[in-house]
């Protein structure tokens, strides 16, 4: 037999404290997630970025040791390619800046293999070398 007339507080529902309670840890945990996102960006941004300089720092040397210098010289080819500043054309000029070419005989005699250096100033003002061996024969 139930009895009408009286109601236990007891068995409700969820309190409004508990909702609030509720929803701030949800909230919180939220924001936490959104926070991770613009880093991960950054970081796969400048990832992107250091791909696209190594790269190119690999294509213009693996052209030099193929002797792919434009139908010139090895000694022409660093001359050109001593400092190269990047203009506003150049598809590169996202990520690198500018270019430096360094060359250095290898041996205490001039047996014709050079020790090649490639500067590479970033987006950023750092900068990275990148070195080969090459020979002028």
């Amino acid at each position: 037999m139930r009895t009408t007339g009286t109601y236990d507080h007891r068995r409700g529902g969820f309190t409004l404290l508990e909702a609030l309670v509720a929803l701030v840890i949800l909230a919180t945990g939220i924001v936490a997630i959104l926070l991770v996102f613009p880093a991960a960006l950054e970081r796969q941004r400048t990832n992107t970025l250091r791909t696209m300089t190594a790269t190119t720092s690999q294509t213009q040397l693996n052209r030099l040791k193929a002797g792919d210098t434009d139908g010139g010289s090895l000694q022409k080819w660093l001359d050109e390619n001593k400092l190269i500043l990047l203009n506003a054309e150049n598809p590169e000029v996202n990520y690198i800046q500018s270019w430096v070419v360094s060359c250095h005989p290898m041996g205490e005699y001039n047996r014709g293999l050079y020790r090649v250096t490639l500067g590479l100033r970033l987006w950023d003002n750092r900068v990275e070398y990148y070195t080969t061996y090459v020979t002028d024969r």
